[in-house]
């Protein structure tokens, strides 16, 4: 288990005890299983980061704070200098950097997102709005039953209520812009 996984694992079991959450309670909170959670909060499985988020909303603390152990300190402005933030690996194939990782009460989450070629990912659903605004390469972004080709310059803005997921196209990898309000 890598030192990342142990430290994000053990602040999900630190933040959900001092909220007072069984494993149960929370699992339900997240709606996932008790026994998914667990492998979480142990760290034997890799929590999903719309999960983190949802799991910080729900603990009332920040999305940061999980992934790095500290909190934001900034109220008035943030910088990331050339794309060098906190780079983290959703799954394979997919690695976003947070754009604005030290601003406090962020109502959305701006991120520079890689994608390399891989598997077609699974659909997630989150609350919100969400943009995406594609710098390099090809993406074909899915939303709900419906497919969108974007290229380079192109953008969509949508629901994310509905199934959705982003996939490079022609073999290459893609980098994009996505911005998901709170």
């Amino acid at each position: 288990m890598s030192k990342d996984i142990q430290s994000i694992a053990g602040r999900l079991a630190e933040l959900r005890t001092f909220s007072d959450y069984t494993t149960a309670q929370m699992a339900e909170l997240l709606g996932i299983g008790e026994n998914e959670y667990i492998s979480f909060e142990s760290g034997k499985g890799e929590i999903p980061i719309n999960l983190i988020y949802k799991f910080a909303s729900v603990v009332d603390s920040e999305p940061m704070y999980i992934l790095r152990g500290s909190m934001p300190t900034k109220d008035d402005a943030v910088v990331v200098y050339g794309g060098a933030g906190l780079n983290v690996e959703r799954y394979e194939g997919y690695v976003f950097t947070p754009l604005a990782p030290d601003f406090k009460h962020k109502t959305m989450n701006p991120m520079l997102v890689t994608l390399s070629p891989t598997d077609t990912p699974e659909l997630v659903v989150h609350s919100g709005q969400e943009f995406n605004f594609v710098l390099e390469g090809k993406l074909r972004v899915i939303v709900g039953d419906k497919e969108y080709f974007l290229r380079a310059g192109d953008s969509l803005y949508f629901n994310p209520a509905y199934p959705h997921a982003q996939v490079p196209m022609d073999g290459n990898t893609a980098k994009f812009l996505t911005v998901i309000t709170e």
